[in-house]
């Protein structure tokens, strides 16, 4: 692995090489795609559920009431997958889809009791895991990590994602 250092400087001279294992989007992708992995067996094994109906009904215990469109966004999910992970939900009576009087299009989603209940069951299983994860950093280094993942999903949001994608390939 390339040192923090020698990162820092390759990432910012251009047209240089970067290793794979220095891609923050990659080294991320990892340690989701592992701890995914690990905890997606008692949800599935325990409540029968997808990891996108999971993810979904974690964002709406989070932000209830909300629209699908921002479940979406919420969980950077397609609106194929949403809507999938939604009917699964209304269809075992986790979440309610209250239509909107104004606008019969717009739908307004949030936890039934039931749905309570299996998000707090989840939710008791998901802090231990994120406890033992954190635990291996300091309480300076966990802050200084979300400072930074702040700063990333600002830089993201308001430096790359609104000057597409086309932008970057003028550079190569």
């Amino acid at each position: 692995m390339v040192s923090t250092d020698l990162g820092i400087a390759l990432l910012k001279k251009k047209n240089t090489s970067l290793p794979l294992e220095n891609w923050i989007a990659y080294r991320f992708g990892l340690v989701a795609a592992r701890q995914g992995k690990f905890v997606a067996p008692m949800y599935a094994s325990r409540h029968n559920l997808t990891v996108p109906a999971w993810r979904s009904l974690a964002v709406i215990a989070r932000y209830q009431p909300l629209t699908a469109t921002r479940l979406a966004t919420l969980t950077s999910s397609d609106a194929f997958k949403v809507t999938r992970a939604i009917e699964l939900l209304v269809r075992r009576e986790l979440i309610r889809r209250d239509v909107d009087k104004d606008d019969r299009r717009r739908a307004s989603l949030s936890l039934t009791a039931k749905g309570r209940r299996v998000y707090t069951d989840i939710e008791k299983y998901m802090v231990r895991v994120e406890r033992e994860l954190a635990s291996a950093l300091d309480a300076n280094e966990l802050a200084t990590l979300r400072q930074s993942l702040d700063k990333l999903d600002r830089q993201f949001e308001t430096r790359i994602k609104i000057h597409g994608w086309e932008r970057f390939l003028k550079d190569t």
